[in-house]
């Protein structure tokens, strides 16, 4: 049964086919109805307690702190290990991921299971890497450094494309939780994206670094506890976790060794584990928000103990997230919420999973909300206090550098207000996407392709030059979006689907065998019309392959313009592994005895 997440192409109905539609249509009205009154007074306190105390972080960290632009933008630079990586943590898992991911297990298998691994392996790669030398250099803005090593024509072209991706991925992780609040309340999306908009602007405008840092720190433990919780009572109704397993591997869902070389495989080993280790070099590599954080920390061991930190909070609720949604299957394995209309997107069926399971129980469902909310406001604040410190450093300073710190700081909270409520524009745009998870990992791996190639260009090829890096990026950054922009097109008109595993209603109270039928005859996708190759590439791949673009026509393009004489550059421009690694024996390659050392050393802290 074919079922696409938000969009299906319909062929036309007959009678039959139409008044079954809309006994389906009643049903599902009912159902909502159901759900929506499992909401409670004791689930919208906990809800609310939990925007509440992100306000007062933001009131407390508004008034303790100074008025400089260090210590509103960068916490002064001395924010502690702890922190900053649960703060990591909460920035890299939105409510995209708990949301997104079960669906994505729960429609497709369980193959994109192996990402913690590429987490696991990139963070060696941004720690000891890039992070070393940003520290050397102790710039402000990320993008700093390409000023330094090219010029500022390349630094303001990566701060357009950077602003441009934060609009559209704040818009995003803004957007999935009130789709959760919906399925459970009834309360209107923009309704919702209003109140956390709101919420997120105030306390990120009001208190600066550290109240994005210690409001992350607390939704962490939210995004943590409710997952947990409802993952406990859902495998505990399922019959335990034998019964999660066998009803899952009788689907096929099981499967850990696709070694599929086919590139347009949506989930492969090398496409999650290779591609999702580019995706989550370039976020904690080179994206503002995440070296924002590195550069508040005093020295860059602290900041690289905080990156191993990060690693394994990160890693782990991606893990339940991924777990959670064969717990998911296990639950509707004879009965699709999807098929029978129930609900109307796939990233919804998370939190009809959570009031089918825990509604019964006041309190619950609000703690759930609450963890969504708190994966949303996390990368949004992280998000608008960036944006802010980019379009300060690099669009306002370059041009006013004798501008006083207290009218900078104004500044910088002006811009994050202003951002907050473009955002909620945005928003009508995201809503026409189709599943959260895929639309999300998509764009971003089109931006972030061209990011970490022209950093990726300036540290390690030394004789690329500013017209090179320049030319790479534009051009990668135009493939990508072309790349992205035509698959999700291809999505929304049926023309292409995700490889789906089969779901089943067979064993709903409501429905027959020939409603089943049915269901799979209308929503079966054009087979008559394939959309072009190039846009049945995993998405998975296209942080890889913006990266190689740049990487391959900045040095091309150099040696055509006239290459950058190595000897003229500053030596921390570029990055060697002698001076990113501080044992002599790993000068050419990574040390695994280091990386083992630091582990136990974070975890013996």
């Amino acid at each position: 049964m074919w079922v696409t997440g938000s969009a299906v192409a319909l062929r036309p109905f007959n009678g039959p086919q139409r008044a079954i539609l809309n006994h389906l249509q009643k049903m599902e009205d009912s159902a909502l109805s159901r759900h929506q009154l499992l909401f409670g007074w004791v689930d919208y306190l906990l809800f609310a307690s939990t925007l509440l105390v992100s306000l007062l972080i933001g009131v407390y960290h508004a008034w303790r702190g100074g008025n400089s632009t260090s210590e509103y933008l960068m916490g002064g630079k001395s924010m502690g290990i702890f922190p900053i990586a649960m703060s990591l943590a909460a920035s890299s898992i939105s409510g995209t991921t708990l949301l997104g991911t079960p669906a994505d297990i729960y429609l497709t298998g369980t193959m994109y299971s192996w990402m913690p691994l590429a987490m696991f392996l990139c963070t060696p790669a941004t720690g000891y890497l890039y992070l070393s030398v940003f520290h050397r250099l102790q710039v402000v803005s990320a993008n700093q450094y390409l000023e330094l090593r090219f010029n500022h024509i390349v630094r303001r072209i990566a701060s357009v494309l950077y602003i441009i991706k934060q609009l559209f991925y704040m818009a995003i992780v803004v957007y999935a939780p009130s789709l959760a609040l919906k399925q459970v309340t009834g309360i209107n999306v923009y309704l919702s994206v209003g109140v956390m908009l709101g919420v997120c602007t105030f306390y990120t405008a009001l208190g600066g670094i550290k109240a994005v840092v210690w409001t992350d720190t607390l939704q962490i433990f939210v995004m943590y506890g409710s997952f947990i919780t409802v993952l406990v009572k859902g495998i505990n109704d399922a019959g335990g976790l034998g019964t999660v397993w066998q009803r899952n591997l009788d689907s096929s869902r099981v499967e850990f060794f696709n070694v599929d070389f086919d590139p347009t495989t949506r989930h492969t080993i090398w496409s999650v584990i290779i591609g999702g280790f580019f995706y989550w070099t370039s976020f904690y590599g080179v994206d503002q928000s995440i070296v924002q954080r590195f550069l508040a920390m005093p020295t860059l061991h602290r900041a690289q103990i905080s990156m191993w930190c990060n690693l394994v909070a990160a890693a782990g609720i991606v893990g339940f997230a991924c777990f959670g949604g064969t717990v998911v299957y296990a639950k509707y394995f004879d009965c699709d919420p999807l098929t029978s209309k129930v609900i109307e997107k796939a990233d919804q069926i998370m939190p009809l999973f959570v009031m089918d399971t825990v509604g019964n129980l006041p309190g619950l469902p609000g703690l759930f909300v609450a963890g969504v909310f708190s994966g949303a406001l996390s990368s949004l604040s992280s998000g608008l206090n960036s944006v802010a410190l980019i379009v300060l450093e690099d669009f306002i300073r370059p041009f006013f550098p004798s501008i006083e710190d207290q009218t900078a700081t104004k500044v910088t909270k002006g811009v994050a207000i202003l951002f907050g409520c473009i955002n909620f524009g945005m928003v009508l745009l995201v809503a026409q996407v189709q599943t959260i998870l895929d639309a999300t990992l998509s764009f971003n791996g089109a931006v972030n392709g061209a990011m970490i190639g022209v950093f990726t260009l300036g540290m390690f090829v030394p004789s690329a030059n500013a017209i090179g890096a320049g030319f790479g990026m534009l051009i990668s950054f135009a493939a990508m979006m072309w790349l992205g922009v035509g698959s999700q097109i291809a999505k929304s008109r049926g023309l292409r689907h995700n490889q789906l595993k089969t779901l089943s209603t067979a064993g709903c109270a409501s429905f027959n065998s020939t409603i089943t039928a049915i269901s799979q005859g209308l929503m079966k996708g054009s087979e008559d019309e394939a959309p072009f190759v190039i846009w049945r590439i995993s998405y998975l791949w296209y942080t890889m392959i913006g990266m190689l673009i740049v990487l391959i026509l900045g040095t091309i393009v150099s040696f055509m313009t006239g290459r950058q004489n190595p000897r003229l550059l500053d030596p921390k421009l570029l990055c060697k592994f002698s001076d990113c690694f501080p044992s002599r024996k790993v000068r050419s390659t990574f040390s695994l005895s280091l990386i083992c050392n630091r582990l136990f050393f974070v975890f013996g802290m």
